[in-house]
């Protein structure tokens, strides 16, 4: 989707707000030391750039490019997105999350993505999801486990009916069901114009408010808007950018630039405008298509059947990672795998580092 007011109109730069370690945030909303963990990527990348000890791990910081910012497994789904030289829609696993994305060292990343695992489930190892992230770096696929074969083999189509039902259950004959601090009237005015401009060819229907929520991108405006085209009715939404979490280690790019490097970064070869970053009412926002939640990530779960379903989703979750990190350098993959145990034992050391300060946070509070 390309308008007027794409983003060719986004050219400011994200300058670093690197330089201090800031405080956990939403700490009293969390009701898990994973939760607090996922809702403050800033605050981690700020503790990298600031306080980590990061001497062992230093002969890694030097291969950087574009990371995902926020790895965990829920940042990680089948949806479908066309290849990007067109054709038909296809489910494709990929990062469904490019809030926190970015330039930064590859291996930050991945102590990001250990992080965010091993805070509620110590069942997984790290070496068995270093193993995959190191396959991943080569290049080398993993079979997905089951519940990803299953969303992959589900087609489009089926996709499509899910979200058509979900845009049922949440509208009628006239627009949007309202419900306070879930879907609200706008609070603001909307201009009509600009946001007619965003859907060209459909209907704008109704527009809703989504209310700020806990977590990473809880200052952000959220705005849906119920379409109407050729092809039915659908929820887009229009998610206020924010600054992303990487800013805090280290300076990026104009955000047109930036937004190129993740796309081609963490995309590669699919159709940006299903997650595009367009200018709306003086704002960036990304506009994409209300999706379905298709995988639930048992996070408070202690049942042995669903942590054995995220031990496979953590291991595959890490080749995809690497894969994604490896596609940038293979001078990286190279050198990972070349010391491959002083790699191990440099992570290990820094995820139980930054474990034990988010533990602090959470326990004092």
């Amino acid at each position: 989707m390309k308008t007027a007011l794409a983003i060719v109109a986004l050219t400011s730069s994200l300058t670093a707000t690197a330089g201090t370690v800031s405080d956990f945030t939403q700490v009293d909303d969390s009701g898990s030391l994973s939760q607090l963990i996922r809702s403050n990527a800033p605050q981690y990348w700020a503790y990298m750039r600031s306080k980590a000890n990061l001497k062992d791990i230093k002969p890694f910081l030097e291969f950087t490019g574009v990371v995902t910012g926020d790895p965990h497994l829920g940042n990680f789904s089948a949806r479908p997105i066309k290849s990007a030289k067109g054709g038909a829609l296809k489910m494709r696993y990929v990062d469904i999350d490019f809030d926190d994305a970015g330039e930064a060292p590859f291996v930050l990343d991945f102590v990001r993505y250990l992080v965010t695992v091993k805070s509620f489930s110590d069942d997984v190892k790290i070496k068995e999801m270093q193993e995959a992230y190191i396959k991943g770096l080569q290049g080398k696929a993993m079979t997905p486990p089951g519940v990803v074969s299953k969303l992959l083999a589900m087609g489009a189509d089926n996709y499509q009916k899910l979200a058509a039902d979900y845009v049922t259950k949440h509208t009628t004959d006239t627009g949007f069901k309202f419900e306070d601090g879930k879907v609200e009237k706008p609070k603001t005015r909307i201009d009509q114009k600009q946001l007619a401009a965003l859907f060209p060819g459909e209907k704008v229907v109704d527009v809703a408010a989504r209310p700020k929520e806990r977590g990473g991108s809880v200052e952000g405006e959220r705005i849906w808007v119920l379409v109407e085209g050729a092809d039915g009715r659908r929820i887009m939404e229009l998610k206020e950018r924010e600054t992303p979490g990487v800013a805090k280690y280290q300076s990026q790019p104009a955000v047109k630039t930036w937004s190129k490097e993740v796309h081609d970064a963490l995309w590669p070869d699919l159709d940006p405008s299903s997650y595009d970053l367009v200018s709306f009412d003086g704002g960036a926002f990304w506009l994409r298509e209300k999706g379905v939640s298709l995988i639930d990530v048992p996070y408070s779960s202690e049942k042995a059947k669903s942590l054995d379903y995220v031990h496979e989703l953590a291991v595959y979750d890490a080749n995809v990672l690497g894969i994604l990190h490896g596609n940038q350098s293979s001078e990286y993959a190279k050198a990972v795998d070349k010391q491959s145990d002083a790699f191990h034992d440099a992570v290990k050391a820094l995820v139980n580092e930054y474990l034990d300060f988010a533990k602090k946070a959470y326990k004092d509070n």
